[in-house]
C-alpha cells in the first residue's frame, strides 16, 4: 500500500525541522557530523575529550579508598543498561529516512 502523496509532504516539512541533529559532512561524502557540537578549537575539544575518558577512569577504579568492590559493579551494570536503551533499530530507521528525503530534495 502506497502512502499518500500528502501525508509524504508532510514528512519532508516535518523531517526539516526535526532530524536536525545529523548534518552532510563538508569533508566526506556520505558521512554526517552531529550540529550540536561545538568547540572553541582543537584544545577545547581534547579537553572534553580527556574529560570524558577520565571521568570512565574514576567511575570504573574500584580500588580506591573510599569506594567497594561493590561500586565496580554498580557502574558495569548501569553501562550495561544504557547500552540496552539505545535504540539502534531507530537509528537506522532514521538514517535510511534520512538519505531517502535528502535524495528527494534532491530531484526537486
Amino acid at each position: 500500500m502506497k502512502p499518500k502523496r500528502k501525508d509524504l509532504e508532510k514528512l519532508i516539512r516535518s523531517a526539516k525541522y526535526k532530524l536536525i541533529t545529523l548534518e552532510p559532512s563538508n569533508v566526506q561524502t556520505g558521512k554526517f557530523k552531529a550540529s550540536f557540537l561545538q568547540f572553541d578549537g582543537y584544545l577545547d575539544l581534547f579537553i572534553t575529550i580527556e574529560s570524558l575518558t577520565n571521568v570512565c577512569i574514576m567511575a570504573s577504579h574500584v580500588n580506591n579508598s573510599n569506594g567497594t568492590e561493590d561500586d565496580g559493579l554498580d557502574i558495569r551494570k548501569t553501562l550495561q543498561l544504557a547500552n540496552k536503551l539505545l535504540p539502534f533499530d531507530e537509528g537506522e530507521f532514521l538514517d535510511n529516512v534520512n538519505i531517502l528525503l535528502k535524495h528527494k530534495d534532491s530531484i526537486r
